[in-house]
């Protein structure tokens, strides 16, 4: 939930939930930063409200995800149509590292491996994470050159993290 919602709000709804389903409503709960649109806050009042279905006539929901991703979730997330593009064009850095690779099983890469967990274990520091990403797509397309066995392999690596 956002981070205006405080106690006992989520905690309510979630005492709600169980009760009505008798199941667990849910193992973690995080309380997000606002969505701004360029800049503003996020609102009907204000009259630059959207749903995600407006955003996804637009743009592929891989798109919105990195962009969401790529900043810390206790973060504001500044939404405009240049922070989509520029996630757009990030995306296609991966797409564009990976494509006409052999499939490969995964190998190599076990230092960003590590680096990753770390990143997402540390308060799911995705900021921190997606660098490393951006780290091992750098070492693929320097692998094309000159080794295209072990650039398959990190390829695979990237694709499990």
């Amino acid at each position: 939930g956002g981070s205006d919602l405080e106690f006992p709000h989520h905690e309510n709804e979630i005492a709600q939930s169980e009760a009505a389903t008798g199941k667990t409503y849910a193992n973690a709960w995080l309380h997000c930063g606002m969505i701004r649109i360029n800049g503003e806050k996020m609102s009907k009042s204000l009259n630059n409200f959207f749903t995600i279905r407006d955003v996804l006539e637009k743009y592929h929901p891989e798109v919105v995800r990195y962009l969401l991703v790529s900043s810390h979730y206790r973060s504001a997330i500044n939404y405009s149509e240049d922070s989509l593009r520029e996630s757009k064009a990030a995306l296609e850095r991966f797409y564009h590292a990976l494509k006409g690779l052999p499939v490969a099983e995964p190998a190599g890469g076990e230092a960003f491996v590590e680096r990753f967990s770390t990143a997402m274990n540390d308060d799911f520091g995705t900021p921190e994470a997606c660098a490393v990403l951006f780290e091992m797509v750098r070492e693929i397309n320097r692998l094309r050159e000159s080794d295209i066995a072990a650039a398959a392999g990190l390829a695979a690596r990237l694709k499990q993290l």
